[in-house]
């Protein structure tokens, strides 16, 4: 098993300590009514030239789901322009999060075109602990999991291993955010040791917030998701 760490210096001289103005091309705020008759609010950022012909890469990750909610730093700006579906929802927090992700999948599946029905879980510090545990419950869901900085509180094991062994991992940590990077080494050789597909990469000069990689540096290091 090759042993992927990445030490990475990519894009740092990008747009340190600035926040582009948020440029919302494409964007819907819609709800899912959920099982138990609750709505579940979420915000869709498409891609410009989205068509219901063609399938995309589709990330999930935190937010209010709210027009009053900026999206995240890490898609920052103008999301529309990246070429993902990226959805924004507090789905996978709380006690019903496995079954709120659930429905909400099948609910975008359902009327969004995504790359074979499958997505990628982004969570950022400590709302990586719902992240992870809801993706790893729903592994077959996801193409990847991610932690920016992140990681799983629990390690999967037994069924919840082999849930997870088509379903890649990368932990995305500064190299100055010390806790976050030894945990998510930590994870990411625990996780390699079982023959989990596992990458860290590891930014050069990062805090823990790596705004070096807001936007489409981002999204170029989703990409090595999809391959």
């Amino acid at each position: 098993m090759i042993n992927k760490i990445i030490y990475s210096t990519l894009l740092v001289f990008c747009v340190t300590g600035l926040i582009a103005q948020d440029v919302l091309t494409n964007t819907r705020f819609e709800e899912v009514i959920l099982s138990n008759g609750r709505s579940l609010k979420y915000a869709i950022h498409l891609p410009e030239d989205y068509d219901a012909s063609k399938p995309y890469p589709a990330i999930i990750g935190p937010g209010d789901g709210v027009k009053e909610d900026s999206p995240s730093y890490y898609w920052h700006g103008t999301p529309s322009k990246y070429g993902w579906i990226i959805v924004e929802s507090l789905a996978h927090f709380g006690s019903n999060g496995v079954s709120q992700t659930r429905q909400l999948i099948d609910h975008i599946n359902a009327n969004y075109n995504v790359e074979g029905d499958k997505f990628h879980m982004v969570g950022f510090s400590a709302n990586s602990a719902n992240s992870f545990n809801v993706g790893i419950a729903l592994a077959d869901r996801f193409y990847s999991l991610v932690g920016v900085a992140g990681f799983p509180r629990k390690n999967p094991s037994g069924a919840d291993l082999e849930r997870v062994k088509n379903t890649k991992f990368y932990f995305i940590v500064g190299d100055r955010d010390r806790y976050w990077m030894n945990a998510s080494k930590k994870a990411h050789e625990y996780l390699l040791q079982q023959g989990v597909d596992s990458t860290i990469e590891i930014i050069k000069n990062g805090p823990h917030v790596l705004k070096q990689i807001d936007g489409q540096p981002f999204i170029d290091l989703m990409e090595r998701m999809r391959k």
